[in-house]
C-alpha cells in the first residue's frame, strides 16, 4: 500500500503573472522560514516571461509546486492555488512581497492559541524597489478582536501577511472572481471572513510590502474598493454590523486612498459624507496634501 506525501500545516499561495524578476527572492524568502512544514503553490497568471524558468531552479525542494494556466486575472488564479492547497491553513504571497523568517511560526503559534479565530496578520513594513525601508507602517497598531467595524473604514491588512484558517476561506466563498474590477479583492475576502470570526495580529514587522511602479494604479483601487463596497451594505445588517453608513463607507474609502489621487477625490470624499473629514484617513489624506511631510508623517501613524 503506497501512501501521498504528508499534509503540510501551512499552504502558501504564490498567484503570478509576469513577475520573473521578483519571483526567486519570493522563494528564498518562503524556504528561508524557520517554520518549514509548509508547501509553496506557485500559481502562474498566464505568463509570458522566464517564470517557468525560475521556479524550475527550485526543483529539488518537492515542497513547491507549480501550477500553470491561462491568464484569467488574480482572483481566478488564488482560488486555484487554494483549491490545490492541502494544509489546514492557508498563507498568501505576492511575488514582489517578502517575509521575516519567524513569520510563519509566529503566526501559527497565534492562531493554534485562537481556535475560533478565521486569520492573523502582521503590521507590514513597506520598502522600495531596491528594497530599503519607507516610512510607512501598515498598520500602526495591530489590533485584534472583532475588527469588521474597522475593516470597513479601510484596509488594513496586507495580503502578503495574512495566514488564514482554510475553512474559514471556503466558508467565506474564497475570492470574487466575479468582481468587475482587480484591486480590492483582498480587502473583500477579509471582510466576508471579518463578518463571521474574529481576528488575531502578531503585531510585528514580518511583512515587507513592495512599493513600485508596478502597483495597481490608485483609479482601479477606487472602482474595485466601491464595488466592494456595494456588495458588502447588499447585505442586510452590514451598516448596523460596521456603525457606518454606506455613503460614509465609500467616503472613508476615497479619504483613504486621496493621499495619491490628491484635490479631485479629496472633493469627492467630502461630497460623500462631509462629516468623515475629522476622521483618521481623512485627515491624513488633508495632510499629504497641505501639511509638511514631518507633520504628514505623524497624522498617519496615530492609531485607527
Amino acid at each position: 500500500m503506497t501512501t501521498g506525501p504528508p499534509v503540510p500545516q501551512v499552504s502558501i499561495v504564490l498567484a503570478t503573472h509576469d513577475d520573473a524578476a521578483w519571483l526567486d527572492g519570493a522563494i528564498a524568502t518562503v524556504r528561508a522560514q524557520r517554520f518549514a512544514d509548509w508547501e509553496l503553490l506557485i500559481v502562474d497568471d498566464g505568463s509570458t516571461d522566464d517564470t517557468a524558468a525560475v521556479v524550475a531552479r527550485h526543483d529539488a525542494d518537492p515542497r513547491i509546486r507549480y501550477l500553470p494556466g491561462p491568464h484569467a486575472e488574480r482572483c481566478v488564479a488564488r482560488n486555484r492555488g487554494i483549491a490545490a492547497a492541502r494544509g489546514p491553513f492557508i498563507a498568501f504571497l505576492d511575488a514582489d512581497d517578502r517575509w521575516h523568517p519567524d513569520k510563519l511560526a509566529r503566526q501559527v503559534a497565534v492562531l493554534a492559541a485562537a481556535p475560533d479565530a478565521g486569520l492573523c496578520y502582521t503590521p507590514a513594513r513597506f520598502v522600495d524597489a531596491g528594497d530599503h525601508a519607507l516610512g510607512l507602517r501598515k498598520p500602526p497598531v495591530a489590533h485584534a478582536g472583532w475588527l469588521f467595524p474597522e475593516l470597513m473604514r479601510g484596509n488594513c491588512i496586507i495580503l502578503a501577511s495574512v495566514v488564514a484558517r482554510r475553512d474559514a476561506v471556503d466558508e467565506a466563498g474564497g475570492f470574487d472572481e466575479s468582481l468587475p474590477v482587480c484591486g480590492c479583492e483582498d480587502w473583500d475576502l477579509w471582510l466576508r471572513i471579518a463578518r463571521r470570526r474574529r481576528i488575531v495580529a502578531v503585531d510585528e514587522e514580518l511583512t515587507r510590502y513592495r512599493q513600485h511602479a508596478g502597483n495597481t494604479p490608485v483609479d482601479a483601487l477606487l472602482a474595485s474598493g466601491l464595488a466592494v463596497i456595494e456588495r458588502r451594505y447588499a447585505e442586510p445588517g452590514t451598516a448596523a454590523a460596521a456603525g457606518l453608513s454606506r455613503r460614509a463607507a465609500r467616503a472613508w474609502l476615497r479619504w483613504y486612498l486621496a493621499g495619491a489621487a490628491a484635490l479631485p477625490m479629496l472633493a469627492r470624499a467630502f461630497g460623500e459624507a462631509p462629516a468623515t473629514v475629522l476622521e483618521r484617513p481623512a485627515l491624513g489624506a488633508l495632510a499629504a496634501v497641505f501639511l509638511p511631510r514631518p507633520v504628514e508623517r505623524a497624522l498617519r501613524r496615530l492609531p485607527w
